[in-house]
């Protein structure tokens, strides 16, 4: 049985632990490799999870002082959640979990490139 690792908090990243090994194992991909993803996309989540919790608390634009200039300037933690939000679709289509990559949608698709047994096809498609 596969835990996450101790620093792994945040209750969010525990689940997608969790759902993110029942995937693997259902596709019959779970290896060390795909274990050292799968525990890089949990602690992005958990990180994804803390700028939330900063943004929540200091809003998307804070007041910046630099001696008597007084500014607002962007939150960098919600940069910060974008960047994160794209390495954890990295990893998600590394690891083949993608909508693109979803064993559902390729089952669907006749692999010699003929029509579906059940599909007699309208005029077109015969022409």
């Amino acid at each position: 049985m596969y835990k996450p690792k101790s620093g792994i908090t945040r209750q969010l990243a525990k689940d997608l632990f969790k759902t993110l090994i029942d995937e693997l194992r259902i596709d019959n991909n779970l290896s060390k490799r795909t274990i050292i993803l799968v525990d890089n996309m949990v602690l992005l989540e958990q990180m994804k999870q803390d700028s939330i919790a900063d943004v929540k608390k200091r809003g998307t634009v804070e007041l910046f002082k630099n001696g008597s200039q007084e500014m607002y300037r962007d939150n960098k933690s919600v940069d910060k959640i974008l960047k994160i939000i794209e390495q954890q679709r990295k990893l998600q289509a590394e690891l083949k979990l993608t909508p693109a990559s979803d064993r559902k949608v390729s089952d669907v698709i006749p692999i010699d490139g003929g029509e579906a047994e059940d599909s007699k096809g309208d005029d077109f498609e015969r022409f």
